[in-house]
């Protein structure tokens, strides 16, 4: 009931929901046993069906020792290596598909590995098999272990916190780091224990009303509950270093990283006059990411004298069905069945999608606390329009990687896609410039200067020297 609060506003008996409902929903049971953790770890090559790793623990499994929240042996370079510092390392969520927070905890935790720091990760839940694969390949141990979000005036689990102690007593935990400020268990294990806590910032309360009502807090209340329970803040970007600063405890610019030597692998635009100029918007197809304004951009286009194609990437959502029906209902009743808008489906492969592509754009209608998909598209080469808006500015530079418009002027954005439509030429240099752009500032080498110098908060990192950073990359406003 407190893991889940649909349950408790439902109401009702909570032993009788998880057998009607919840065990073929696949949540968890319990702080006690991870029911995805557990299949994952004993079913072998085949997954396990949620009601199977009940009768199986419970017949078997317990009698025999079996571990109800699994610890899975890592591959990562410090698997088998000792005296290094080590961190646990707590995930804010493990979904079906991944996103932006996913990618860049697979980035932390490869520099942390190529900064000789030994992490092992700890994941809610086990729903995700390809994604816990890749977490162990760059840890030393991946441990399943049911948690929830922080709320607003309400306590978290205590056999919750009493799993979290025990697992960092075992692993012998340097300090604690979240992957979010969504997390409260994990801070309050550590201080029991003495350890420090660094919280990995990505969210801009003040421009997030949909994650302050998942906390049950306010903007300012979700701000100081990071502060008081962490020892040190990482922050993706300038903009939301701001949101944080003045508060008494460090905050650390480390911007999100982009594999470069995979993204060069993207041949750069040549654009060709047999097929129409492709735009894309990449991401959650919501209202707030700038669905609608997307569809205005293609209204737009459609009355300029250039064919273009609108295409977007991301999971189906009710917003987008919503969109989609509306469209074709007002095209057909005007006799107009034809459309330059195109839902391209999820891209499991960002790199393959990216190259389907001739500009990106991002319309997002909320602060962006970095920007992902315009880092992604800048490493492949291609030119980004995006609105002059939260941190967005920090990656592009207007008129060098791309443009900016005022935030909601759509007619602005569609005259910037025409002028790179019409200039070849334009369109080449400013995807080259994007490219050198993110390798200097968004490349590895910079990603662990700038989290070796957040890490040496909690413990000295001697593996990148203090004249590699830059000074950029951390802000010592207390």
């Amino acid at each position: 009931m407190q893991h889940y609060p649909d349950v408790a506003a439902a109401g009702g008996n909570a032993f009788a929901h998880f057998l009607l409902y919840g065990l073929a929903e696949g949540r968890e049971l319990s702080p006690h046993i991870s029911i995805s953790g557990y299949g994952y770890c004993y079913g072998g090559n085949r997954p396990w069906e949620p009601s199977s790793v009940v009768i199986h623990y419970w017949w078997w499994g317990r009698w025999r020792g079996l571990d109800p929240l699994p610890c899975i042996p890592g591959d990562g370079a410090q698997a088998a290596l000792a005296g290094q510092p080590c961190l646990a390392v707590f995930a804010h969520t493990v979904t079906p598909r991944l996103y932006g927070a996913e990618r860049s905890l697979l980035d932390a935790l490869d520099t942390l590995e190529k900064l000789g720091i030994a992490a092992v990760v700890i994941v809610p839940n086990a729903s995700n098999p390809a994604y816990l694969a890749a977490l162990q390949r760059v840890s030393r141990a991946l441990y399943v272990l049911p948690y929830g979000w922080w709320r607003e005036k309400q306590a978290s689990n205590a056999s919750t916190i009493a799993s979290m102690q025990a697992l960092l007593g075992a692993t012998s935990a340097d300090a604690v780091y979240m992957n979010t400020l969504t997390l409260h268990a994990p801070s309050v294990a550590a201080r029991r224990l003495g350890l420090p806590v660094m919280t990995h910032v990505r969210e801009l309360p003040a421009h997030d009303p949909g994650l302050c009502q998942a906390l049950n807090s306010s903007a300012e209340g979700v701000v100081a509950h990071a502060v008081a329970h962490s020892d040190c803040l990482i922050v993706n970007s300038q903009c939301t270093a701001e949101a944080f600063q003045g508060r008494g405890v460090p905050v650390c610019v480390v911007p999100n990283m982009v594999d470069m030597p995979a993204w060069q692998a993207v041949p750069a635009v040549q654009l060709d006059a047999q097929r129409p100029l492709r735009v894309g918007l990449m991401g959650s197809l919501i209202h707030k990411k700038g669905l609608v304004d997307f569809a205005a951009l293609a209204d737009a286009l459609a009355c300029e004298s250039i064919e273009v194609e609108c295409c977007l990437y991301g999971a189906a959502t009710p917003d987008l069905d919503a969109l989609l029906q509306q469209r074709f209902e007002v095209g057909s009743a005007a006799g107009n069945k034809k459309t330059n808008l195109f839902h391209r489906g999820y891209a499991e492969e960002p790199r393959a999608a990216m190259a389907n592509l001739d500009v990106v754009v991002n319309l997002s209608h909320f602060q962006e606390s970095f920007g992902r998909t315009v880092l992604e598209a800048m490493a492949a080469a291609r030119p980004v329009v995006a609105y002059d808006w939260g941190a967005l500015p920090e990656l592009v530079e207007h008129g060098k990687t791309g443009f900016l418009a005022p935030l909601g002027d759509v007619q602005r954005v569609a005259q910037w896609v025409v002028i790179l439509a019409n200039d070849p030429k334009l369109l080449a240099a400013m995807g080259h410039a994007g490219r050198q752009r993110a390798n200097a500032l968004y490349g590895a080498e910079a990603h662990q200067a700038a989290m070796a110098q957040a890490l040496n908060y909690l413990f000295p990192v001697a593996t990148v020297e203090a004249g590699q950073i830059s000074g950029d990359s951390a802000s010592n406003d207390f």
